[in-house]
C-alpha cells in the first residue's frame, strides 16, 4: 500500500509556520497536503494562524480577532509576512491539497465560501474539533471534513461519515490502536496520522513502520522530508 507525505503547518521546522515560505518548502520536499490553521481578524479577514494571539509566531502582540487586516498585514513571522487563505488557496492551485483547520468556529462559512470561489472545492478538506462546525461543512458545501481522534478511545466511523460528511480521520499516534486503524478503513476513510515535531528522525521512523503497519495512508509531520525518506525506506512511498 502506497502512503502519501502530508506537512503539518507547512515545513514548520525549516521556516515559519503558516506561511508561504513553509508551504513551498514542504513542497519542495515531496508533500503531497498540507495542513494549516485559520482566523479572522477583527474586520472579517481570514487570515493563517493557529494561536488565538500573534504573540509566539511574530513580532506583534495581542488576540487576532482584535486586530484589523492594515495592523496584521504589516506583522512578520520571521521574515515572513502572515499569508490570507485568498493568497494560499491561489499559492495551492494545480500545486497541492490543503487540511484547513478551523480555529474561528464563528468563520467557518466565510471558510467554506472562500473555498468555493477559488474553485477548490476538490482539492480542500476542513477539519475542526467543533462537531457543529463539521456539520455547517456538510450541510452547506461538498466540501469533505476531517475527524480528529486524539485519546485512545472507541471510534464508530461510519456514523461520522454518515451524520458529518467525514472523509479523512486525522489520528495522533498514541490513539492509533489497531481497533481504530481497522474501523476507519472498514469506514473507506483516508487515515493521516501525525507525529510531533520534538521526536528524532528515529523515533519518528519507528513510528512510521508502526502506522504502515496498522493502515494509515498519510503521514504528516513538520519535516516533510523525514516523512519521505522513511517511507521510500520500507518501500511504501506514494507518487503525488
Amino acid at each position: 500500500m502506497a502512503v502519501r507525505v502530508g506537512a503539518h503547518r507547512g515545513a514548520m521546522c525549516y521556516a515559519p509556520e503558516n506561511t508561504l515560505a513553509a508551504f513551498q518548502r514542504a513542497l519542495e520536499l515531496g508533500t503531497y497536503r498540507i495542513e494549516l490553521d485559520v482566523r479572522r481578524t477583527r474586520d472579517g479577514v481570514l487570515v493563517l494562524l493557529h494561536d488565538e494571539t500573534v504573540d509566539r509566531t511574530t513580532n506583534g502582540s495581542g488576540r487576532l480577532a482584535d486586530l484589523t487586516w492594515a495592523e496584521v498585514k504589516e506583522l512578520r513571522a520571521g521574515d515572513q509576512p502572515l499569508p490570507t487563505l485568498a493568497q494560499t488557496l491561489e499559492f495551492a492551485r494545480d500545486r497541492t491539497r490543503l487540511l484547513v483547520e478551523v480555529k474561528d468556529y464563528q468563520a467557518v462559512d466565510d471558510i467554506v465560501t472562500a473555498i468555493r470561489t477559488a474553485g477548490l472545492t476538490d482539492r480542500c478538506t476542513i477539519s475542526c474539533f467543533d462537531e457543529g462546525v463539521l456539520a455547517r461543512v456538510k450541510q452547506t458545501s461538498a466540501i469533505a471534513t476531517a475527524w480528529f481522534h486524539v485519546q485512545p478511545g472507541p471510534l464508530h466511523p461510519a456514523e461520522l461519515v454518515e451524520r458529518l460528511g467525514v472523509e479523512l480521520l486525522v489520528v495522533w499516534p498514541a490513539a492509533a490502536t489497531p481497533e481504530v486503524m481497522a474501523a476507519a478503513q472498514a469506514a473507506g476513510l483516508t487515515i493521516r496520522c501525525g507525529f510531533p515535531d520534538h521526536l528524532t528522525y528515529e523515533e519518528t521512523a519507528a513510528g512510521i513502520r508502526r502506522l504502515v503497519d496498522l493502515g494509515a495512508t498519510e503521514l504528516a509531520c513538520g519535516r516533510p522530508d523525514w516523512i519521505r525518506d522513511a517511507l521510500a525506506s520500507l518501500g511504501v512511498l506514494a507518487a503525488n
